[in-house]
Order: C-alpha cells, then structure tokens, then sequence
C-alpha cells in the first residue's frame, strides 16, 4: 500500500524488461524516485492493443495514493479504462 500522501508517477514499461519503465522515461522516474514519489511501470502495449486489457496494463502499480501519468498518447477511450482499472 502506498502512503496516500506521496504520489505515484506512472510510466509505461519497457517493452523487453517489463518491471522497468521504458527508456524514454527512465531519467524521469528516476528524478520521481529521487523526489520521494512512488513509481510503477503501465503496461502501454496492453492498453493499446485491439480489445485492450486495462486490468493487464495496471497489474504492477500499487494500490492507494494520488497517481499521474506520464507516457505515450492515448486514445479517450483508453485513458478512460486506465482510469477506471486504477480505481479497481
């Protein structure tokens, strides 16, 4: 469980190392990490994909706290199912 007070900085993953944020984003993470913020890795390929599993996608981010995104474009109807897998 995260401490509600921190924030969680999601960005997606690494495509061949999956627990890792995508390359493009890791000084980023790093630097959150630095500031005190938790940070989890979203599965974008999951999310994007035809019939996108959000539940998949989310699978690596811990439960509580405030969380931003930070990574590829979305599709509306995508950012809507992030969201709605996050508040599961």
């Amino acid at each position: 469980m995260v401490d509600p007070r921190s924030g969680i900085l999601l960005v997606p993953s690494d495509v061949l190392r999956p627990t890792r944020p995508d390359a493009h984003f890791a000084a980023e993470a790093e630097a959150a990490r630095t500031a005190g913020l938790v940070v989890a890795v979203v599965d974008h390929d999951a999310l994007t994909r035809s019939g996108g599993d959000a539940s998949a996608a989310v699978r690596r981010v811990p439960p509580g706290g405030g969380a931003v995104y930070r990574g590829w474009m979305l599709r509306h109807e995508q950012y809507t199912a992030l969201a709605a897998a996050l508040g599961e």
